[in-house]
């Protein structure tokens, strides 16, 4: 394998990198592209309409999003098979952030699709600040922890329609309490069509995966309400879809409205964009292109403004869907252009055949989505690689759980935060001993065979020193000194680790070393970077510590205290 640095893009490409994708591969890939369109759009379609309930808006919206997102993103993605629209995590968001400003019964729509048109306004400000760079902010554990309790609230949140109640959640401390407690009222046929539609759709996708395995639910679903007049039995569907799109054009809300849900749009953009491009970087990979993390700010944002402008859900890259877009063999951004044309003739010609969709398979869909966020194998990774991830990630779930899908995502950025913060301010030190046999030091701590030297201690400092790090910096060093025994008279402090050093820790250090030569105790320093070492040429460390007390190894300082007159003293005493 040969590594190349890619190509840089100039010109109209840099900013429709897609339009430059379906040029060029256009002769080669259309039969390629039309034909994984076509896998897709059966999948598209069902998810879409559940994942419109889900968000808290007619069914149909799902699809006016998947029209805007699909073209859109087609147009200005840098990933030729991820699949943007409708998605059960940024549904259930923009359903918590709309609910406390709906006023009226046409709200829930208008205020959905300004949340999607809000979404790519930030989006498109991230592109124009070039915060690419956020794609990779939230750690490892912080997602894992989040999209598990994502999964957790989505299947809840599914149960009313799964089992046919009707029930006053407000009433009630939990939301799976009130399903619990009013199971005897759930609607025999209405649970029974639903958790068919699971375990079907598990079926399916488990023994027959190449099945568009919901789309398999949904004309079944619709085949047994047209026979057997389900609907006359109790059994809720979907009911009347509107045929077409909108004309495209901005919300109708209040300026208050407008401004409150500024702050919840931007979560929901803090989730969509890293989401969007974790899935298309593991799809870049596997197809061997690259991605532009900048560009990709500008496709989530014209995708959700595209959603917006046709009354659309907020839009963000369907995992599930990208995948099965990637097997289909798709060659270019050119199916993402074909799937939206045929969800556009879905809306015009096929909207009377979903109208008798029973919703609890809808329900069964969603849920099945929500069980495969369920991802066991991540905490045990986390588990057996490092505990302290693995309760980050616990800790992200439950407070998901508490908090909500807002308040989970704040609380996983803030965390991320926290624990930055402390890895920063609490680096790596470790006090090092001279392996048996040989030249090198070692970490006492780490390795047995690694003997400290009596009178004189070596320290390492793993990470930058700089204003956050250098007041614990020197008590540690003061700590370890002052617990030495026998007392250490002499120290050598291993810089390799250091890559930088600022003004504060320059001063915390030039006091430390006037304390150590107060208390009779020698300094030198070994593997002094360049930068570092011209800071303390600027500051006057070097003088104070002596320039022939600098030394490019470790066992060069060592030998020069050993060799120095005192060195005796401080072995016996």
């Amino acid at each position: 394998m040969t590594l190349s640095a890619p190509a840089r893009v100039t010109g109209i490409r840099r900013y429709v990198p897609g339009v430059a994708s379906i040029a060029d591969g256009a002769r080669h890939s259309a039969v390629a592209d039309s034909r994984a369109a076509l896998t897709v759009w059966a999948v598209v379609v069902p998810q879409s309409l559940a994942y419109a309930t889900l968000a808290g808006v007619p069914s149909v919206h799902g699809l006016y999003a998947a029209v805007g997102a699909l073209a859109a993103y087609a147009v200005f993605g840098t990933c030729r098979d991820l699949n943007m629209g409708a998605e059960s995590t940024v549904a259930l968001m923009t359903a918590a952030a709309v609910a406390p400003l709906v006023t009226g019964p046409d709200d829930v729509i208008e205020l959905t699709s300004l949340a999607a048109l809000l979404v790519g306004g930030w989006c498109v400000i991230g592109f124009i600040a070039r915060l690419g760079f956020i794609s990779e902010f939230l750690s490892r554990p912080i997602l894992a922890g989040y999209v598990f309790g994502s999964g957790i609230i989505i299947v809840i949140s599914q149960l009313e329609s799964l089992f046919g109640l009707d029930i006053d959640t407000r009433l009630y401390t939990t939301d799976i309490g009130a399903v619990v407690r009013n199971l005897d009222e759930a609607d025999r046929l209405t649970t029974l069509i639903g958790l068919s539609t699971v375990v079907l759709v598990l079926g399916l996708r488990r023994f027959v995966p190449k099945i568009p395995a919901p789309l398999v639910a949904v004309v079944l679903g619709i085949v047994a309400v047209v026979v057997f007049d389900l609907d006359e039995e109790g059994v809720a569907i979907v009911g009347n879809i509107d045929s077409g799109v909108p004309v495209p054009g901005v919300p109708n809300v209040s300026f208050d409205q407008f401004t409150q849900l500024l702050l919840p749009a931007l979560g929901i953009a803090l989730l969509a964009y890293p989401d969007s491009f974790l899935t298309a970087r593991s799809l870049a990979s596997t197809g061997g292109y690259t991605l532009d993390p900048d560009q990709e700010f500008l496709a989530v944002g014209a995708a959700n403004v595209a959603a917006g402008f046709l009354q659309g859900i907020p839009a963000n890259g369907s995992q599930s869907r990208s995948f099965v877009q990637a097997d289909a063999g798709g060659k270019s951004n050119l199916v993402g252009l074909i799937c939206a044309a045929l969800v556009l003739l879905t809306l015009f010609f096929l909207t009377g055949l979903f109208e008798n969709l029973p919703n609890a398979v809808l329900a069964g869909i969603v849920i099945v989505a929500g069980l495969g966020l369920f991802d066991i194998k991540d905490f045990k990774v986390l588990w057996r690689v490092r505990r302290s991830e693995f309760w980050l990630g616990t800790v992200t779930v439950a407070a998901v759980l508490v908090l909500g899908m807002l308040g989970g995502i704040a609380f996983a950025i803030g965390l991320s935060l926290i624990v930055a913060l402390v890895r920063v301010v609490r680096p790596h030190t470790a006090e090092l001993g001279l392996v048996e046999g040989t030249d090198t030091f070692r970490d006492i701590d780490r390795n047995p065979d690694a003997h400290p030297i009596p009178g004189l201690m070596v320290y390492r400092i793993d990470d930058e020193l700089f204003f956050a790090n250098a007041a614990f910096f020197v008590r540690d060093v003061t700590a370890r000194l002052v617990a030495a025994d026998p007392p250490a008279t002499a120290l050598v402090l291993d810089m390799e680790g250091v890559s930088d050093i600022d003004t504060t820790a320059v001063q915390q250090l030039d006091e430390l070393l006037a304390d150590l030569d107060a208390a009779d105790v020698e300094v030198a320093c070994a593997r002094v970077r360049g930068p570092v070492r011209d800071m303390f040429d600027r500051a006057g460390i070097t003088d104070r510590i002596g320039s022939d007390a600098i030394f490019l190894e470790v066992d060069d300082a060592v030998s020069n205290f050993e060799s120095s007159p005192g060195a005796a003293g401080r072995t016996n005493d």
